[in-house]
């Protein structure tokens, strides 16, 4: 029982990055995907959320981030290739020390996106889009959750 669980089911640490820079907002897509999301990735063991906000960030673009602040978080479960995922996204928003990024992972496009684009811009998880795009307007930290079926907050 115990190994079907651990098959069948995860429970995922990820930052994420809200990286605006002259009106843009950096956000990444999987190359066989429609979607776009925000940067970063898995918080590894013995790393912090920041610090792994930053390792990412540099890995996917090569930018530097700089000056990250915590703005909130979001849990999200949603079902991948025959999986359950639960995954609890720590938010900070950041500044980057040079808007030219480079795409340096195989299966990641990274892509500058007109703010005034935002709203129609596909992005998962949808309620990370919302809660982000009203810190855009309020500055408040947030928190939601959402379920693939429905929301929480």
């Amino acid at each position: 029982m115990q190994e079907d669980f651990a098959t069948s089911r995860s429970i995922e640490l990820i930052a994420r990055g809200v990286v605006i820079h002259n009106g843009k907002i950096l956000l990444c897509k999987g190359k066989t995907f429609d979607n776009y999301y925000f940067p970063g990735g898995h918080v590894e063991f013995n790393e912090d959320s920041r610090e792994a906000l930053e390792r990412e960030i540099k890995e996917e673009t090569g930018a530097v981030i700089t000056d990250t602040r915590f703005i909130g978080a979001l849990e999200n479960q949603f079902g991948q290739n025959g999986m359950e995922k639960h995954e609890l996204n720590i938010v900070f928003e950041a500044r980057i020390t040079s808007p030219e990024i480079k795409n340096l992972e195989d299966h990641i496009e990274t892509a500058w996106i007109p703010l005034t684009d935002y709203k129609k811009t596909f992005i998962l998880p949808t309620l990370l889009k919302e809660k982000i795009a009203q810190w855009m307007q309020d500055k408040q930290v947030f928190f939601g959750s959402e379920k693939e079926n429905g929301r929480l907050a």
